[in-house]
């Protein structure tokens, strides 16, 4: 399979491959063929963690007892953390029908909406916002839009969803399965109802040329999912960029919670262009016994052009992964990025997917470093300019904040005053709160980023 650097995003990223204790677990109530038993599957895990693991010389080999289940044994085996690096909240699973269906189809079951439920944690008091709607999808055949206030979820208030930190209900867990909403947009109310369905996955929002006052002009490329599927468009638009002369790109990966390692390097070679060619990308290193095994990923030339000299992502704690690995990437080989909105995830390592008895299981198998050695930055990336996003604007607005900063600091007027609490990175929140975060946003999966190779 893929290597991946595991994902956070909009209605277009990647089910999120994590242990969430609900019904829906896919380790809960697996049935039992040849080749196929609880034995079976302890003893496969056993040894992916043994011989795969990132952390296997820090992680005890747990002996499972005879009547433990496999989601026991699962979060038994996790490495727990130590003064240097957190304990792991990125390994997970999921089925191997969801893993296929997103990576190899280009295709999401969802009712397509995803909300600002993390800007809200803790405060009932406050308004909780649809954030991303994805084209094509349920929630956008109905009508809703960024910028919907959401008043109730089926029959749940949205202050008790708050309270509970708990938006399990925007996660479908079959086709056709309903959800009722009560949004409000300029002052009027309404019910709205959507059928869960499996869609397209729509990786790429946005591509456009930016006039900067100047004159100069500015490429801005806003997506969701580092997968192949994004490619095309953003080719497409960077021959733009460079037939239109734009001096500066945009990366809007606020709401991309990582993909491919191979996606991702092509897409940041696009930005910088004939200069980093050959020049490493990113370096994967294995566990302590795999390290013959390491693999290197280089920059080229998908779009032939001279590239730029400064790069602007937006990002915030969705930006995750394979998406803080491109911001890395580039830094390692001397292009300045300017990151405007708030501090990264946090995610500096990735999966190598393994298959077994119809369930796809996402180890941490690597961490990544860029040209320079630069990587654990498990705290984060801090953004340069610190920015909080109004989720009552459009995305296409050019006075949304974030926007509108990388323009005012592109026009040589450096950041506007800080905005908004910067967030947690993941790992300092407790494993419950990560267990309903991720429940919340599966409709838009942007937790835990995906990093694969």
């Amino acid at each position: 399979m893929s290597l991946l650097l595991g994902a956070c995003g909009g209605g277009s990223s990647a089910p999120p491959a994590t242990a969430q204790p609900t019904a829906s677990d896919p380790l809960s109530g697996l049935p039992e063929t040849p080749g196929c038993t609880l034995l079976d599957r302890r003893s496969f895990l056993a040894d992916q963690f043994k011989t795969q693991y990132f952390y296997n010389d820090l992680t005890p080999l747990v002996d499972p007892v005879p009547d433990q289940g496999l989601k026991a044994y699962f979060a038994a085996s996790l490495f727990k953390g130590n003064e240097r690096i957190p304990a792991d909240r990125f390994s997970g699973y999921q089925t191997t029908e969801a893993y296929s269906q997103f990576y190899g189809e280009g295709k999401t079951l969802a009712y397509g909406l995803a909300v600002a439920g993390q800007e809200v944690q803790g405060r009932p008091d406050l308004p909780l916002y649809i954030r991303d709607v994805t084209p094509g999808s349920p929630a956008a055949v109905v009508g809703l839009q960024r910028g919907d206030r959401v008043h109730r979820l089926n029959e749940t208030l949205v202050e008790d969803a708050i309270a509970k930190f708990d938006f399990s209900m925007l996660t479908p867990q079959q086709a056709g399965q309903e959800l009722e909403l009560e949004v409000e947009r300029n002052g009027a109310r309404r019910m709205v109802r959507m059928a869960a369905s499996v869609h397209d996955v729509v990786p790429v929002r946005l591509g456009r040329v930016l006039n900067l006052p100047d004159g100069r002009r500015m490429g801005l490329v806003r997506f969701n999912s580092m997968i192949t599927l994004a490619e095309p468009d953003l080719q497409a638009y960077f021959q733009q960029f460079r037939d239109q002369g734009v001096s500066e790109v945009v990366f809007d990966l606020r709401y991309n919670g990582g993909g491919s390692v191979a996606v991702g390097g092509r897409i940041a070679s696009m930005a910088a262009g004939t200069k980093a060619d050959g020049q490493v990308y990113a370096l994967l290193r294995n566990n302590a016994q795999l390290q013959a095994s390491n693999t290197t990923y280089r920059f080229g030339t998908p779009v032939a052009w001279s590239g730029v000299k400064r790069v602007y992502v937006l990002s915030g704690l969705r930006t995750c992964s394979a998406s803080e690995q491109m911001i890395v990437g580039l830094r390692g080989v001397g292009i300045e990025v300017i990151q405007v909105g708030s501090t990264s995830c946090g995610k500096p390592v990735g999966f190598r997917p393994r298959e077994h008895c119809g369930l796809t299981y996402s180890l941490v198998n690597f961490d990544s470093v860029n040209a320079r050695g630069e990587g654990g930055y498990y705290n984060g990336l801090a953004a340069t300019c610190r920015v909080a996003e109004d989720f009552t604007k459009a995305m296409e607005d050019p006075t949304e904040p974030l926007t509108a900063a990388a323009i005012r600091h592109a026009s040589g007027q450096g950041c506007p005053a800080a905005s908004g609490p910067d967030q947690q990175p993941l790992w300092a929140r407790t494993l419950r709160d990560l267990q309903r975060q991720g429940a919340s946003l599966r409709d838009g999966p942007e937790w835990p980023g995906a990093m694969l190779p």
